[in-house]
Protein backbone atom coordinates (compact mmCIF):
# COMPACT_ATOMS: atom_id res chain seq x y z
CA UNK A 1 0.00 0.00 0.00
CA UNK A 2 2.99 2.31 0.68
CA UNK A 3 4.31 2.37 -2.85
CA UNK A 4 0.28 3.54 -4.02
CA UNK A 5 -1.20 6.02 -1.38
CA UNK A 6 -1.54 9.73 -1.59
CA UNK A 7 -0.27 11.03 0.82
CA UNK A 8 -0.75 14.48 0.43
CA UNK A 9 -4.50 14.97 1.68
CA UNK A 10 -6.70 16.81 3.97
CA UNK A 11 -6.33 16.39 7.22
CA UNK A 12 -7.97 18.18 10.56
CA UNK A 13 -8.10 17.63 14.02
CA UNK A 14 -11.82 16.83 15.02
CA UNK A 15 -11.60 19.89 17.08
CA UNK A 16 -11.57 21.85 14.04
CA UNK A 17 -14.40 24.23 12.52
CA UNK A 18 -16.94 23.55 9.63
CA UNK A 19 -14.82 27.00 8.07
CA UNK A 20 -11.62 25.26 8.32
CA UNK A 21 -12.50 21.65 7.22
CA UNK A 22 -14.35 23.67 3.87
CA UNK A 23 -11.34 25.70 3.56
CA UNK A 24 -9.03 21.57 3.53
CA UNK A 25 -11.52 20.70 1.21
CA UNK A 26 -11.20 23.88 -0.73
CA UNK A 27 -7.56 23.57 -0.76
CA UNK A 28 -7.30 20.23 -2.02
CA UNK A 29 -10.03 19.97 -4.12
CA UNK A 30 -12.17 16.97 -2.50
CA UNK A 31 -15.32 17.24 -0.55
CA UNK A 32 -13.95 15.29 2.40
CA UNK A 33 -11.13 15.66 5.46
CA UNK A 34 -9.74 12.80 7.22
CA UNK A 35 -9.77 13.74 10.85
CA UNK A 36 -7.87 12.91 13.68
CA UNK A 37 -8.05 12.48 17.93
CA UNK A 38 -5.77 15.02 19.84
CA UNK A 39 -3.30 11.93 19.85
CA UNK A 40 -2.90 11.63 15.79
CA UNK A 41 -5.32 8.86 15.40
CA UNK A 42 -7.50 8.06 12.82
CA UNK A 43 -11.51 9.24 13.92
CA UNK A 44 -13.03 9.29 10.22
CA UNK A 45 -13.89 11.42 7.57
CA UNK A 46 -16.49 14.43 7.50
CA UNK A 47 -18.02 15.22 4.28
CA UNK A 48 -18.67 18.11 2.67
CA UNK A 49 -22.73 17.23 1.93
CA UNK A 50 -22.85 16.44 5.78
CA UNK A 51 -21.55 19.93 6.78
CA UNK A 52 -22.65 22.29 4.10
CA UNK A 53 -25.87 23.74 6.64
CA UNK A 54 -23.71 23.78 9.48
CA UNK A 55 -22.19 27.20 11.28
CA UNK A 56 -19.10 27.91 10.23
CA UNK A 57 -17.50 28.65 13.52
CA UNK A 58 -19.34 24.27 14.92
CA UNK A 59 -16.54 22.60 15.37
CA UNK A 60 -16.52 19.18 12.90
CA UNK A 61 -16.80 16.21 15.49
CA UNK A 62 -20.31 16.32 15.71
CA UNK A 63 -20.34 15.39 12.12
CA UNK A 64 -17.74 12.73 11.58
CA UNK A 65 -18.25 9.29 9.96
CA UNK A 66 -16.75 6.87 10.81
CA UNK A 67 -16.65 4.37 8.03
CA UNK A 68 -17.09 0.42 8.28
CA UNK A 69 -13.76 -0.02 6.41
CA UNK A 70 -9.80 1.65 6.16
CA UNK A 71 -6.98 -0.31 5.48
CA UNK A 72 -3.22 -0.55 6.50
CA UNK A 73 -0.04 0.61 5.17
CA UNK A 74 1.22 -3.07 5.04
CA UNK A 75 -1.94 -3.94 2.74
CA UNK A 76 -1.54 -4.88 -0.84
CA UNK A 77 -3.32 -3.00 -3.52
CA UNK A 78 -5.74 -5.68 -4.21
CA UNK A 79 -7.36 -5.56 -0.95
CA UNK A 80 -8.09 -1.79 -1.30
CA UNK A 81 -9.16 -3.10 -4.56
CA UNK A 82 -11.79 -5.50 -2.97
CA UNK A 83 -12.08 -3.33 0.06
CA UNK A 84 -13.85 -0.79 -2.74
CA UNK A 85 -16.02 -3.05 -4.71
CA UNK A 86 -17.49 -4.34 -1.35
CA UNK A 87 -17.97 -1.39 0.79
CA UNK A 88 -18.64 1.54 -1.69
CA UNK A 89 -16.87 3.86 0.05
CA UNK A 90 -14.73 6.96 -1.80
CA UNK A 91 -11.84 7.03 -0.11
CA UNK A 92 -10.26 4.51 2.22
CA UNK A 93 -8.12 6.03 5.33
CA UNK A 94 -4.22 4.48 5.10
CA UNK A 95 -3.69 3.66 8.94
CA UNK A 96 -0.26 2.06 10.69
CA UNK A 97 -0.87 -0.04 13.82
CA UNK A 98 -1.32 3.08 16.26
CA UNK A 99 -4.41 4.01 13.91
CA UNK A 100 -1.95 6.94 13.34
CA UNK A 101 -3.14 7.87 9.80
CA UNK A 102 -0.37 7.81 7.17
CA UNK A 103 -2.23 8.26 3.69
CA UNK A 104 -5.33 7.69 1.98
CA UNK A 105 -6.24 5.47 -0.98
CA UNK A 106 -8.97 6.47 -3.88
CA UNK A 107 -10.38 4.40 -7.10
CA UNK A 108 -7.66 6.83 -8.35
CA UNK A 109 -4.65 5.06 -7.00
CA UNK A 110 -6.35 2.03 -7.36
CA UNK A 111 -6.46 2.03 -11.63
CA UNK A 112 -2.81 3.50 -11.33
CA UNK A 113 -1.59 0.59 -9.80
CA UNK A 114 -3.17 -1.65 -12.27
CA UNK A 115 -1.57 0.39 -14.77
CA UNK A 116 1.61 -0.38 -13.33
CA UNK A 117 1.18 -4.22 -12.43
CA UNK A 118 -0.11 -5.34 -15.56
CA UNK A 119 2.68 -3.07 -17.36
CA UNK A 120 0.41 -0.67 -19.56
CA UNK A 121 2.83 2.17 -19.41
CA UNK A 122 5.75 0.10 -20.85
CA UNK A 123 6.29 -0.84 -25.02
CA UNK A 124 6.44 -4.40 -25.38
CA UNK A 125 4.17 -7.33 -26.90
CA UNK A 126 1.35 -8.59 -24.96
CA UNK A 127 0.37 -12.54 -25.71
CA UNK A 128 -3.12 -13.75 -24.66
CA UNK A 129 -3.07 -17.19 -23.39
CA UNK A 130 -5.85 -20.04 -22.61
CA UNK A 131 -4.05 -22.62 -20.50
CA UNK A 132 -5.08 -25.88 -18.36
CA UNK A 133 -5.64 -24.99 -14.82
CA UNK A 134 -2.95 -26.94 -13.18
CA UNK A 135 0.92 -26.81 -11.90
CA UNK A 136 3.91 -26.53 -14.45
CA UNK A 137 1.46 -24.80 -17.60
CA UNK A 138 2.75 -21.54 -17.23
CA UNK A 139 6.49 -22.57 -16.44
CA UNK A 140 6.53 -24.07 -19.66
CA UNK A 141 5.46 -21.06 -21.34
CA UNK A 142 7.88 -18.84 -19.45
CA UNK A 143 10.95 -21.47 -19.62
CA UNK A 144 10.91 -20.67 -23.52
CA UNK A 145 11.16 -16.66 -22.75
CA UNK A 146 13.59 -17.52 -20.84
CA UNK A 147 15.61 -20.12 -23.05
CA UNK A 148 15.54 -16.62 -25.62
CA UNK A 149 16.44 -14.16 -23.61
CA UNK A 150 12.93 -12.37 -22.91
CA UNK A 151 11.90 -10.17 -20.00
CA UNK A 152 8.64 -11.06 -18.49
CA UNK A 153 7.34 -7.73 -17.61
CA UNK A 154 4.05 -8.53 -16.16
CA UNK A 155 1.96 -11.83 -15.86
CA UNK A 156 -1.77 -11.76 -15.03
CA UNK A 157 -4.39 -14.50 -14.58
CA UNK A 158 -8.11 -15.44 -14.29
CA UNK A 159 -9.59 -18.84 -13.65
CA UNK A 160 -12.46 -19.83 -16.24
CA UNK A 161 -13.89 -23.33 -16.04
CA UNK A 162 -10.62 -25.38 -15.33
CA UNK A 163 -8.56 -23.01 -17.24
CA UNK A 164 -6.58 -20.07 -16.66
CA UNK A 165 -6.65 -17.06 -19.25
CA UNK A 166 -3.34 -15.41 -18.94
CA UNK A 167 -1.69 -12.04 -20.05
CA UNK A 168 2.13 -12.17 -20.20
CA UNK A 169 3.18 -8.39 -21.20
CA UNK A 170 6.81 -9.43 -22.43
CA UNK A 171 9.96 -6.86 -23.10
CA UNK A 172 9.72 -7.70 -26.92
CA UNK A 173 9.01 -5.65 -30.17
CA UNK A 174 8.24 -7.99 -33.10
CA UNK A 175 4.93 -9.49 -32.39
CA UNK A 176 6.07 -11.99 -35.16
CA UNK A 177 9.25 -12.83 -33.17
CA UNK A 178 6.88 -14.09 -30.17
CA UNK A 179 3.84 -16.02 -32.53
CA UNK A 180 6.59 -18.07 -34.24
CA UNK A 181 8.88 -19.20 -30.96
CA UNK A 182 5.50 -20.16 -29.69
CA UNK A 183 4.68 -22.08 -32.61
CA UNK A 184 7.54 -23.60 -32.94
CA UNK A 185 6.99 -24.62 -29.33
CA UNK A 186 3.74 -25.97 -30.04
CA UNK A 187 2.36 -23.33 -27.34
CA UNK A 188 -1.45 -22.36 -28.55
CA UNK A 189 -1.98 -18.48 -28.05
CA UNK A 190 -5.62 -16.31 -27.97
CA UNK A 191 -3.80 -13.24 -29.42
CA UNK A 192 -0.62 -11.26 -29.47
CA UNK A 193 -0.57 -7.44 -30.09
CA UNK A 194 2.23 -4.77 -30.00
CA UNK A 195 1.46 -2.07 -26.99
CA UNK A 196 3.63 1.43 -27.38
CA UNK A 197 2.99 2.21 -23.77
CA UNK A 198 3.20 5.65 -22.62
Amino acid sequence: MKNWMNTDFPLISVRSTVQEALSQMRKYKTDYCVTVDEEGKFTGFVYKNNIANAELESKVEDYVVFPDFFTHEDSYIEEAALTFRESQERCLAVVDFDMKVTGVITLTEVLEAFVAITAMDEPGVRVLLELEDRPGELKKVFDVFALNSINVLAVNTVKRDGSRSVSVKLDAHEPKQIERLLKEHGIQFLKIAKEEGF
